[in-house]
């Protein structure tokens, strides 16, 4: 990570524990290709919870789960899969649920990630009473109290304000790490924060979940600070200096699936004084290579992507100085076509708002034919979703998906079937009862 030093001060606790809290997510998220950019929408389909609860309990695995969720109910059961997952676990959920997630509640859903950020790594290897945040806070305290008594730190706030304390920290894990930690200047406590999370990086390979100047705030949130000094607790001396390999990322759609000659973008973000070589492989089936387009950004970060021209499992191999990033070897999925996520559905796409005589009695008569049917009793028939409430991006893959802005869409089994004329026309060819009963054939 590489942080512009700056004065600009967010105005409240909440901003800084936003930001944390996000990155947090993203340096576990980082081992998939994934990344939180938005905390009021990118937990909305329940995949990045779903993802961020398998790295963090590894090697235990969801219940199966929609890969492809587009429709607000296939993200409700995405997100109760995981909520659900964590009771299991022992963890008490109060207040939270699917529908504040997908409302994109950042109050609630900050306080989901804390408890997840708390039970995992702030109460590691505790259990009952220990768990008490209280007693929970003061022994990480007292840890912090032993390694460096010299500077009497009483808060997981002000007391780390000038940076002076995060060297010390350094130093008395691996001696030598910032020895003159002492006479640093306290008025320069912006400097001060960026040469101890450039030394937890670099010795230990924390990477940061605060900036130099959100943790010279005074204002500093105490769970991100608890978050952030927590991982110093287990944090071993390296032989050598961490690779630059280790403290980069790769994240997009690219290193997670894709779709037959579609374009597959990805991001590679490598630390900013970094000039060692960048290297980026992608393999297909039959081990064929796909040359990726790589364009330097020069902030950092590199835009990257590969067309693939067959369905089948890919492998993008993400290489700086000749070592593997974290997350590297990616493993990629690429469909013949979008997946709507409606495998093993029957489902039925509308317009509320249709202005058009004809949209509205396609609507009726569609129903009317696929109720006498009684195909609406079927367990794998999906209520009828209207595309009004669908998100921009969801709506679109219904559309491209068809080859048709023609409304009503009718799916089965995740392939499109038709509009209202084509169903009538298979109907009256006979052609229709097959197709409604793909599970048969």
């Amino acid at each position: 990570f590489t942080f512009v030093l700056s004065m600009a001060k967010p105005t409240h606790w909440a901003d800084i524990q936003e930001k944390a809290f996000t990155r947090w997510c993203n340096n576990h998220l980082e081992d998939r290709g994934r990344k939180i950019n938005d905390f009021r929408t990118d937990w909305r389909d329940g995949l990045n919870l779903i993802h961020l609860l398998e790295i963090i309990t590894h090697p235990k695995t969801m219940p199966r789960y929609n890969k492809h969720p587009r429709i607000p109910i296939q993200k409700t059961e995405n997100l109760n899969i995981a909520l659900d997952f964590l009771k299991n676990e022992g963890i008490k959920l109060v207040n939270i649920g699917p529908g504040d997630i997908e409302k994109g509640s950042v109050k609630l859903t900050l306080g989901l990630i804390w408890t997840i950020i708390y039970h995992y790594q702030i109460c590691k290897g505790m259990s009952g009473e220990d768990m008490d945040f209280a007693k929970a806070k003061n022994s990480l305290l007292e840890w912090v109290r032993s390694k460096i008594p010299e500077y009497d730190i009483q808060n997981f706030k002000k007391d780390w304000n000038d940076g002076r304390a995060l060297c010390a920290l350094n130093n008395a894990i691996k001696n030598g790490a910032c020895p003159g930690h002492q006479g640093l200047d306290s008025s320069k406590g912006i400097e001060n924060c960026a040469r101890g999370i450039r030394l937890g990086e670099e010795n230990f390979g924390i990477k940061p979940v605060l900036s130099p100047d959100e943790m010279n705030n005074t204002r500093v949130d105490e769970k991100a600070m608890i978050t952030y000094i927590s991982e110093y607790r287990d944090a071993v001396p390296q032989e050598r200096e961490i690779h630059p390999s280790q403290l980069s990322s790769a994240y997009g759609d690219g290193l997670i699936e894709g779709v037959q000659n579609d374009l597959a973008p990805f991001t590679v973000e490598i630390p900013a004084d970094c000039d060692l070589p960048l290297v980026v492989k992608v393999v297909g089936p039959a081990n064929k290579s796909f040359p990726p387009t790589i364009t330097k950004n020069g902030d950092g970060t590199y835009s990257c992507s590969y067309t693939p021209d067959t369905p089948g499992d890919y492998e993008v191999h993400v290489t700086l100085g000749g070592q593997h990033i974290p997350g590297s070897v990616f493993k990629v999925t690429v469909l013949e076509e979008i997946s709507l996520g409606g495998e093993g559905k029957i489902i039925v796409f509308f317009s509320t708002t249709s202005s058009s005589a004809k949209g509205r009695r396609d609507v009726f008569d569609l129903q009317s034919l696929l109720e006498k049917k009684e195909v609406h009793k079927r367990p794998d028939f999906e209520p009828w979703i209207p595309v009004d409430i669908l998100e921009r991006a969801d709506r679109e893959a219904v559309f491209a998906k068809a080859g048709t802005r023609n409304l009503p869409i009718v799916y089965v089994d995740d392939k499109y079937i038709g509009d209202y004329d084509t169903i009538l026309a298979l109907e009256e060819a006979g052609k229709l009862n097959a197709l409604l009963n793909y599970r048969r054939n």
